[in-house]
């Protein structure tokens, strides 16, 4: 007895060709909110002198890279000067570390279950 299987026939090969883009999407639409979740952590953690270092965090996406920064853009009112002690901060008060600590608990199973149900039928 044999079984043969022809991918090239019917829609399993256009099925095949859409799955890796279908679960590509999914894991960045994860990262996406995860990328949020750990904005929102961050600032809720960050010491808030002037509030100009909490007001400077935020979401960045370079094509399929997120990436969460703080500081370097923003003027601090009491100096005048551009924020860029962030890493002196995070080394007193630490925001960025724990609040990427926390989203990243149970990341893979987070995209592994996203990706699975995008990939659904």
């Amino acid at each position: 007895m044999s079984l043969r299987l022809d991918f090239n026939a019917g829609t399993v090969k256009q099925d095949l060709a859409t799955l890796i883009e279908k679960m590509k999407e999914a894991a960045l639409d994860e990262l996406d909110e995860v990328s949020s979740s750990m904005v929102s952590i961050a600032y809720s953690l960050c010491h808030k002198d002037t509030g100009a270092l909490a007001a400077s965090i935020r979401k960045e996406r370079h094509g399929d890279t997120f990436n969460v920064r703080a500081g370097g853009y923003v003027y601090n009112p009491k100096t005048g000067q551009i924020v860029n002690y962030a890493a002196i901060i995070e080394s007193k008060y630490p925001f960025m570390r724990p609040a990427f600590d926390t989203v990243m608990a149970g990341i893979d199973d987070r995209i592994k279950n996203r990706v699975l149900e995008k990939a659904q039928p």
